[in-house]
């Protein structure tokens, strides 16, 4: 279900800390964005529904992590991304996003205030190096430091409805702070080192949590995580974007862009028009006064077929927009995505056609997400 690229392993490919350990529990690696990562172990399919009903681990180690500390820390993070920072005290994160000056997409990232100080960003792999030349570009003028702590962290995703559970006998000396947290809360784990997290939240609709360890830590983790063998299994790359795809969340370099906005996207929600300047908010003032013209929804297919990345959407034989992300959609059946359509030429429940590979196939518009996420469940 997911189009990846097979690529060549050579010497100049990135390799997370768990990358023989992939090999040692078969997995199928692929070059991913320059990283060797494991699309899966046994099939996506299966894989998908494990974490849906149980708890996997996925090596997220190919992500980056920025560290931004110093006397105008909240001021600076107010400044370039999109959320009120304000609202955040030690312990709570936020999903936002950093923009250029058009209200395009530099990323869409999670970031976690540690202290008001101190703040750890998580941001996506393909853009580690450029999120964080932007970043230290614009904090030139604020008392703060800027560091690409990527290379000091290996990152494990532990997703499904039996994520707290396993968890419980790895974090012994956590106890109390693990079990209490919130989504979009963080703790440290001085079990895995001096600074070590463990954020709750993922990337897959499912309750569950990210943990930020040293990479020395990484193996062990992994290892004693998968030993429970009743109830968790590795993860693959195949399942984590299906799994994404249903919950609506976003891919950078598929759903957004230097070219996108929030607005487009559909994260409206993760935006304060509110709170002072930031970068990137007089285009989103002008896109609202202008009207957007287009925005992301979701599609299911009606007939046989798996809509993909620059597919066209055609309604009465007009094209109103493009498929960003598709896929099979295993747990709500069939095949769908999101796509970026003209509001002003379609609406939800509408009949539409995806071009795939030359034949029109019908599909029609639903409700975002097409699978109803679960991250608040205890």
């Amino acid at each position: 279900p997911l189009v990846l690229e097979q690529g060549e392993e050579n010497v100049m490919t990135n390799k997370t800390p768990l990358y023989d350990t992939h090999k040692k529990y078969g997995a199928k690696l692929i070059d991913f964005g320059g990283w060797m990562m494991p699309v899966s172990y046994s099939t996506p399919l299966k894989e998908h529904e494990w974490v849906r009903t149980k708890c996997g681990v996925l090596d997220v180690s190919h992500m980056g992590e920025v560290r931004v500390t110093g006397r105008d820390a909240a001021v600076f993070m107010q400044h370039v991304t999109v959320g009120n920072v304000e609202k955040l005290s030690p312990g709570q994160g936020q999903y936002s996003a950093i923009l250029n000056e058009n209200g395009g997409f530099v990323d869409d990232l999670i970031f976690y205030q540690l202290d008001p100080e101190h703040y750890l960003i998580c941001v996506n792999a393909s853009n580690c190096e450029k999120d964080f030349n932007w970043l230290k570009q614009h904090s030139e003028s604020f008392d703060v430091m800027v560091a690409n702590i990527s290379d000091q962290y290996a990152q494990l995703a532990v997703q499904g409805p039996l994520a707290k559970d396993v968890l419980k006998d790895c974090l012994s000396e956590s106890q109390s702070t693990f079990r209490g947290l919130d989504y979009m809360q963080i703790c440290a784990i001085p079990e895995y080192g001096k600074e070590a997290y463990l954020a709750r939240t993922g990337y897959t609709g499912e309750s569950g949590y990210e943990l930020y360890v040293p990479v020395d830590q990484a193996v062990g983790l992994f290892e004693k995580l998968v030993a429970d063998e009743a109830r968790v299994r590795p993860i693959g790359l195949g399942a984590r974007d299906t799994l994404r795809l249903e919950a609506g969340y976003l891919l950078y370099g598929n759903d957004m862009n230097d070219e996108v906005s929030p607005l487009e996207a559909g994260i409206k929600w993760a935006v304060d028009l509110n709170k002072p300047n930031f970068i990137g908010k007089q285009a989103l003032e002008h896109q609202l006064k202008s009207g957007l013209k287009r925005r992301m929804y979701a599609i299911k297919m009606e007939e046989s077929g798996i809509p993909r990345h620059g597919m066209g959407v055609y309604k009465d034989g007009e094209q109103v927009g493009v498929v960003t992300s598709g896929s099979v959609l295993p747990t709500v059946s069939g095949a769908g995505g999101m796509a970026l359509l003209d509001p002003s030429k379609i609406k939800v429940e509408d009949q539409i056609q995806v071009d795939i590979r030359g034949k029109r196939k019908l599909a029609r518009i639903t409700k975002r997400p097409l699978y109803s996420a679960r991250v608040r469940d205890q």
